[in-house]
């Protein structure tokens, strides 16, 4: 061979010198020779910034030995000084820019707002830096332990992606006891980090960074073996596998990896399913408990320190803003720390069979989704207008109210009517007004004496004016909403989709017919020929090795032709990764060999078996504990929180009672403390004047204000759950969307029927 011109290879550029190098992975057979740089992570390039803008907030740094491991795992190309520049910068920025706002806020007409709202003075320059502080400390926070965050996050995909790379590694060894074809063909087929680990491992050694492919692995397992022992251990059996003198011990050793994996990949997702256990019961506590506490807590609180704490809109913020929010952070926290298993293939909007988007169809044929969706809202706006006018039978036939069996919804008017009162009796300048200026109540006192009389008499049961008839209407009407529009969204993609995992299903054992067959030297045409003719009940028989032998015969296609061709292939308009990566296996395989794809399939259907088993040990692992989220979600909240409207009126009427007492009344006026002392000895003289403020009683959310914060919060709790307990046992989109729908109106009727018969015990308005 010639030895190169020195001044030839002085005048070449790195990207020519490059060019000679030859390899045999797939990434490099496109012909391209320009280099192109490595593209960098988000965060890392965050980092490089906020280093560049301020140099000297990480002069010095040393990065702390725990962040040092996460970083050299991930693989990223960051330093001590920037990344302590990046979380110094962020702290910093934040928090001057919430100093700032929180300045602004302070000198708006917002202030004295909140100190009207709150009615301490004091509390108002906390409440209005505090958040920005919190969120400027949390944002320092995330920067720092985002690199252990994503370690851990990498940890937890390696459950299921080491089983995958180690399974191709192994089905490469025991065809061939080669470790640079294993390595090559687990980075081909793998996923995730590992793969792309091993794919630099080729490209270093290629370059002469290591020594030796040997040397490569053992800097990537040890540098693994720190977040995943499993496979730090079988890379090293693997290894160990090549120095087998025979083939049968090679193979045991290779099948006992494998078990290995196997068996620490499932204690691994026992004790996570072990510890979703805890956060269920925080996410029961949280949920549920906490809104049947507060109810409770709320509205005495709020009488006896005056704070606003049960008005509509506290009551507003605290249940459909931060009880929801706290429950998303709290939840989106179990899905960070569940391991990525199966992938359902996704279904393109343009896949053969579905209707077009929007549409239902019908047995006549297709009809708008959205018109279905307005006559459902008219419907129901009619029926829920009705209810609350006429009731069941209709109050216009009847004529009296105890004859119904669902009453008609009161008004004010009908109320006092029944009890004898003129319509403005509770109305400034009122009968009721100049009855307490007649008892001599002073007449800046006496707004609030109505508002608390007012409140008092229509939560009572006889004359409770909450239109309930109404709200449950909208609530069902609303409820048959999402249910037409999620379901009918995704329901057809579902039945595609569940078409495909049947047929994914199937491949194992399709695969292990083709593999036999094929053991007989019988060509690949007559052995999916055979396959399909063997197993004519599977969908994939047909669909695919029908489809590929038709094209084969037929047309006259090449095998990858027939299978994968964009116009004719038979996995043309099939998304699943799964059958396509087994496939073009096959296809790649057979070059080599009917025997050796034989063996080849073999071990494909082996693996793909031991990855089901992963993804069916945590769906049963988790199924458990979902089970009780769900149910809580759709069934224990719902009539927990429709108890709960009951109780709150209860106590808001024990309360308005107490205020609206004469003892009271007389307390307030006189300032004395006989009056307390004569509501008898369990007071022993404690002024009910120091205790009970009037004013804020008169402030509590009114029975139909509270039905409307609770059925609101019902929706969202639904969402939430729905959508957390879905992600937990399938990482599926149109699983989560087709289950909102099924629990929203299963969760609405039964809070509807809980408040129903919760009203009905305590003297509701059903029957007489």
């Amino acid at each position: 061979m010639p030895r190169p011109n020195p001044n030839a290879l002085r005048d070449m550029t790195p990207g020519q010198m490059y060019r000679e190098i030859k390899v045999s992975m797939p990434e490099f057979e496109a012909g391209e020779t320009a280099l192109v740089r490595e593209k960098q992570v988000p965060f890392v390039l965050f980092c490089k910034r906020m280093h560049a803008l301020a140099p000297g907030l990480g002069r010095g740094a040393v990065l702390q030995p725990v962040y040092k491991e996460a970083i050299e795992f991930l693989g990223w190309k960051l330093s001590a000084e920037e990344f302590t520049a990046a979380i110094k910068v962020s702290l910093y920025a934040s928090l001057f820019v919430g100093l700032i706002l929180g300045a602004a806020l302070y000198f708006s007409p917002l202030a004295p707002l909140v100190d009207g709202f709150f009615g301490v003075a004091y509390l108002t320059p906390v409440l209005l830096f505090a958040p920005f502080v919190l969120v400027g400390m949390g944002i320092g926070s995330f920067i720092q332990n985002f690199p252990l965050e994503a370690a851990k996050e990498e940890q937890l995909r390696a459950l299921t992606y080491v089983p995958d790379i180690v399974g191709y590694m192994i089905m490469s060894m025991k065809l061939v006891p080669n470790l640079e074809k294993a390595v090559e063909f687990a980075a081909n087929h793998g996923r995730g980090k590992i793969a792309d680990d091993f794919r630099r491992v080729l490209w270093e050694v290629q370059l002469g960074v290591h020594g030796s492919l040997s040397e490569a692995l053992d800097e990537l397992a040890y540098r693994w073996g720190k977040f995943s022992d499993e496979f730090k251990h079988a890379l090293m059996m693997i290894r160990a596998s090549v120095l087998e003198n025979t083939e049968a011990k090679r193979y045991a050793l290779l099948d006992k990896t494998m078990q290995d994996i196997l068996d620490s990949i499932k204690l691994k997702m026992e004790n996570y399913a072990r510890a979703l256990s805890q956060p269920t019961t925080m996410l029961f506590y949280i949920g549920v408990l906490l809104p049947l506490i507060l109810i409770i807590v709320l509205p005495v609180g709020s009488t006896f320190s005056g704070a606003p704490l049960a008005n509509p809109i506290a009551l507003f913020l605290i249940y459909n803003v931060f009880i929801p929010l706290l429950t998303i952070v709290f939840a989106s926290g179990l899905i960070r720390q569940r391991p990525p298993t199966y992938i359902s293939p996704v279904i393109p909007d343009n896949f053969p069979g579905l209707p077009p988007k929007g549409v239902i169809r019908t047995k006549g044929g297709q009809i708008s989704i959205y018109f279905v969706m307005a006559l459902v809202l008219v419907l129901g706006i009619a029926f829920s207008y009705f209810l609350s006018v006429e009731g069941i039978p209709p109050l216009s036939l009847v004529k009296e109210r105890p004859l119904q069996v669902l009453k008609a919804d009161l008004s004010e008017a009908v109320a006092l009517q029944k009890d004898g009162k003129a319509l403005d009796y509770f109305a400034e300048g009122g009968t009721r007004y100049r009855e307490l200026v007649a008892l001599g109540i002073r007449r800046e006192k006496i707004p609030t004496q109505l508002s608390v009389e007012k409140q008092t008499f229509f939560s009572r049961s006889e004359f409770d004016v909450t239109p309930y008839n109404f709200i449950f209407g909208m609530l069902l009407t609303f409820s048959l909403l999402v249910y037409v529009y999620l379901h009918y969204t995704s329901i057809y993609k579902r039945q595609a989709q569940e078409t495909i995992e049947r047929m994914e299903s199937e491949f194992k054992d399709a695969l292990y017919v083709l593999a036999s067959r094929m053991g007989e030297n019988k060509p690949v045409e007559d052995a999916m020929r055979h396959t399909r003719e063997f197993l004519p009940q599977y969908a994939i028989s047909e669909a695919v090795f029908g489809k590929a032998i038709d094209n084969i015969s037929l047309l006259g296609m090449p095998l990858e032709a027939a299978v994968f061709d964009s116009g004719y292939g038979a996995l043309k308009n099939n998304p699943s990764s799964l059958i396509r990566g087994g496939m073009q296996l096959l296809i790649d395989s057979v070059q080599l060999g009917v025997n050796v794809a034989a063996r080849t399939l073999i071990s494909l259907s082996i693996q793909m078996d031991n990855a089901d088993k992963v993804n069916r040990t945590l769906t049963q692992l988790v199924q458990d504990v979902t089970g009780v989220m769900r149910s809580m979600s759709t069934f224990i909240a719902p009539i927990v929180l429709g108890i709960t409207t009951t109780l709150q009126k209860i106590v808001i009427i024990t309360l308005f009672s107490i205020s609206s007492s004469s003892i009271l009344r007389q307390t307030q006026e006189s300032g004395s403390e006989a009056g307390a002392g004569g509501l008898g000895s369990s007071f022993s003289g404690v002024n009910l004047n120091a205790l009970i403020n009037a004013e804020a009683i008169g402030q509590i959310a009114s029975p139909t204000q509270f039905v409307f914060i609770v059925a609101f919060y019902i929706i969202e709790l639904v969402f939430i759950m729905t959508y957390f307990t879905t992600r937990i046992e399938q990482d599926n989109e149109l699983l989560v969307r087709l289950n909102i729908a099924k629990a929203m109106p299963i969760a609405v009727v039964v809070f509807v029927g809980s408040m129903i018969a919760s009203n009905a015990l305590t003297g509701g308005f059903i029957g007489g």
